[in-house]
């Protein structure tokens, strides 16, 4: 079973975005998984996993709260975090969880001072690994963040940069990929949180 670590329902009271984004995360995570089945953990809402071993594998979702927030439940899934590490339990983490898995395990995340990456980014893999397939020198997704990692953890290997987001993608061992771009969101979603945005 592949469990989702929900970081996006922060709002007791969701709006339809953030139900949307509900949808696309269990969407890509079959896609990803197709022979396994995926359960959903809404983390910010206060519903956790009660181990580790109830899933062979977890996704830490994106968030629109921050690393560095000093929400209770964030603190939790930084421990939670640490926990999956020393297990080597596989793990993702996607654009917030990307900037909590380097904040819980020695790197930082900040607000950056560059401001908003928004829309499709093409970035370089600059450490090609055996299991990306195909192999490609350079990578787009879609992006929507204003905090970036600026540091990541001592035993991370960095996979992925560019000039405007220095680490975009790191690797721990065998069990944890991060990365800072959204490989889940949809066209449409993105022009959504764009416009929302605006101001």
């Amino acid at each position: 079973m592949i469990g989702i670590l929900n970081a996006y329902h922060f709002d007791p009271t969701p709006g339809t975005y953030q139900d949307e984004y509900g949808r696309l995360i269990m969407q890509f995570a079959k896609k990803a998984f197709p022979d396994k089945t995926v359960k959903n953990y809404d983390i910010a809402l206060g519903e956790w996993p009660k181990s580790i071993d109830e899933c062979e594998a977890w996704i830490i979702t994106g968030s629109p709260k921050a690393a560095y927030d000093p929400d209770s439940w964030i603190n939790d899934l930084k421990k939670l975090i640490v926990q999956l590490d020393k297990d080597q339990k596989k793990t993702v983490g996607i654009c917030f969880g990307h900037q909590v898995i380097a904040a819980a395990l020695g790197g930082e995340a900040i607000k950056s001072p560059k401001g908003w990456g928004v829309g499709v980014k093409n970035f370089k893999i600059s450490q090609p690994q055996k299991w990306m397939k195909p192999a490609l020198e350079q990578v787009s997704l879609l992006f929507s963040h204003q905090d970036q990692v600026v540091k990541i953890p001592k035993h991370a290997k960095l996979l992925a940069e560019d000039k405007f987001c220095e680490f975009q993608m790191f690797q721990i061992g065998d069990h944890i990929l991060t990365m800072q771009g959204h490989p889940e969101y949809s066209t449409e979603f993105a022009k959504e949180r764009l416009i929302s945005r605006k101001d």
